[in-house]
């Protein structure tokens, strides 16, 4: 018996020692928690979170912005973490406790009293653990900065990418236009010549029906005197016109940026992070600005300094911890006393049944009443008569 009670306390030992070492070491985890302010829609979110997960994308970025506070062992756990994914959370703008406590209408004038933009989310919680709880505050933070960089990179190339698909569809569209104005002038040029023919072959009518004249439509011109159509053919003539120098002067922008929006998706493809893209497209814009002559040109570079400006300023400038990751003091679930607790069990359970495995073992008895004779009686047959 002391034997068995002694190998007992052996396996609760190992057990507890066991524990103690998975408790204390690999299970060990510190979460740090942390809460980007960065206002987003749901396609943004979902964008930004997939090239986040990407492990290609995180040792690029780790490369063109190296840190202290990242070694190997920690960008290899970092690759196995983002690849899993669940390290943000989008916050929504408007949670579900929200909607039920406030009416409907408060609501919407909140939405709609600075911003006609309603964004779903108004940040991104991050979360990182780390066996040592000042690393992990330390790579949350990094994370942060991480995915606001992949935020601005992405929008940078949606942008530059829309500039592009912009850029083609209007000068296609512009060609066939300019060729549908033109033919809309030669009309009312003719209608004009033909209309000083009536005027002047009829001059008293045409002094008689003289008087303002409000507007001219195709459906009513008919019913109109020949001078006011003419003069609603001439005014049709100058607004026609008005809108060719319009087109010309957009297609004069859009041929200026045409190398422009060339050159900066080379450089988008070329940068390793967003802060290096948004800095090479804005170098890129102040240089080809000697290039401007014209007061068109200049308005085009203008716009588009202020589209890479603006991407800057939301996902870089702005975007910052509202809550900074804290250092944990207590350790996530299971906690290292709880794994010694529930190894060193296991251990003593394996202990009691190998310490009395033969009485597990052996095959228990029928049960039978007391003073019970179990041995089998042979009967005596009876003799046979002849």
């Amino acid at each position: 018996m002391k034997r068995n009670i002694l190998l007992v306390g052996v396996f609760l030992a190992a057990g507890a020692a066991v524990g103690a070492l998975l408790g204390y070491g690999p299970l060990l985890k510190y979460r740090s928690v942390g809460v980007l302010s960065l206002e987003i829609d749901t396609s943004e979110y979902k964008r930004f979170s997939e090239l986040a997960n990407n492990a290609a994308t995180l040792r690029q970025f780790a490369a063109a912005q190296p840190s202290s506070d990242l070694d190997a062992d920690d960008l290899q756990q970092l690759q196995r973490t983002i690849a899993d994914g669940g390290w943000t959370t989008p916050i929504p703008t408007v949670s579900k406790a929200d909607a039920r406590e406030i009416p409907e209408m408060l609501l919407k004038l909140e939405r709609d009293k600075d911003s006609d933009v309603v964004r779903a989310y108004l940040g991104v919680q991050l979360t990182y653990a780390n066996p040592d709880p000042q690393r992990a505050a330390q790579i949350t933070t990094w994370l942060g900065g991480y995915f606001k960089d992949v935020a601005a990179r992405e929008a940078l190339r949606e942008r530059v990418f829309a500039w592009a698909g912009d850029s083609r569809r209007f000068m296609e569209r512009a060609q066939a236009d300019k060729l549908k104005f033109q033919f809309e002038i030669e009309q009312n040029r003719a209608r004009v010549k033909a209309l000083k023919v009536i005027v002047s072959s009829y001059p008293e009518v045409t002094r008689r029906d003289a008087g303002q004249i409000v507007d001219v439509r195709k459906d009513n011109e008919k019913f109109i005197s020949p001078l006011a159509q003419l003069i609603g053919a001439e005014s049709e003539i100058i607004e026609i016109n008005r809108k060719v120098q319009k087109l010309d002067r957009e297609m004069e922008q859009h041929e200026f940026a045409q190398e422009l929006i060339e050159n900066a998706e080379a450089a988008l493809r070329k940068a390793r992070s967003g802060s290096e893209g948004v800095l090479a497209v804005s170098k890129m814009i102040v240089e080809f600005s000697r290039k401007a002559k014209s007061d068109a040109e200049k308005e085009k570079l203008l716009s588009l300094a202020a589209e890479v400006s603006q991407i800057g300023a939301r996902f870089l400038a702005r975007a910052q911890f509202v809550a900074e990751p804290a250092v944990p003091t207590r350790p996530e679930r299971p906690r290292p006393l709880m794994v010694v607790l529930v190894f060193a069990f296991l251990s003593a359970v394996a202990g009691v049944a190998y310490a009395w495995r033969d009485l597990l073992l052996k095959k228990p008895l029928s049960p039978q009443s007391p003073g019970t004779d179990v041995s089998l009686k042979r009967t005596p047959l009876p003799e046979r008569r002849n």
